[in-house]
């Protein structure tokens, strides 16, 4: 007696070497044709997806930090370039007091993220140095002055009271001359 419960082409019928019983052949197939999965062949297949699961939650935090990481960058730059176009502005203007043209080594405080009251920020401290520049190819037409400004900040979102913060600080610098016609 052959099994034809369910006709379709890709079941292989087999001869059972059993008396057939009707009702169980009904809900039953006969032994030896596979009906599902072991409970071994499930649990190697979530311990693969897991682990390529983990794999994907790992490259997406990373690359989310070096996102946040260039943002910054960015913003740092952005801030920078602003310094200098104010600082080429007082040269041109030239109404530079004695202590502008000192420079600031103590920084002025500024925010790349967040401000002063938020949770999450990003301080940041930039600096300026002027030094005029003597040639003998000068003329006193004009003034020649060396522009630095610079940018550091830390890069992370850290707590005052986290043992880390202050360990990761980044720095960028800018240069140029600056020519002020008399």
């Amino acid at each position: 007696m052959y099994l034809s419960v369910y006709k379709k082409p890709f079941l292989k019928l087999r001869k059972l070497k059993r008396e057939s019983n009707p009702k169980e052949d009904i809900y039953h197939f006969t032994p030896g044709i596979s009906s599902g999965f072991t409970f071994i062949e499930v649990m190697v297949a979530v311990v693969i997806i897991s682990i390529t699961a983990l794999g994907i939650m790992h490259g997406t935090v990373h690359s989310r930090g070096i996102l946040r990481s260039l943002e910054l960058r960015e913003r740092a730059t952005e801030e920078l370039t602003n310094y200098m176009e104010y600082w080429q502005g007082r040269i041109a203007d030239d109404r530079l007091s004695m202590v502008e043209k000192a420079g600031d080594n103590l920084g002025k405080q500024i925010y790349l993220v967040g401000n002063s009251n938020s949770n999450l920020k990003v301080p940041a401290k930039l600096y300026y140095n002027l030094v005029k520049q003597n040639s003998k190819y000068n003329s006193p037409v004009y003034n020649a002055y060396k522009i630095t400004v610079r940018i550091t900040w830390q890069d992370y979102f850290l707590q005052e009271n986290d043992p880390y913060v202050g360990d990761v600080v980044h720095e960028r610098i800018l240069e140029t001359v600056m020519i002020a016609y008399n």
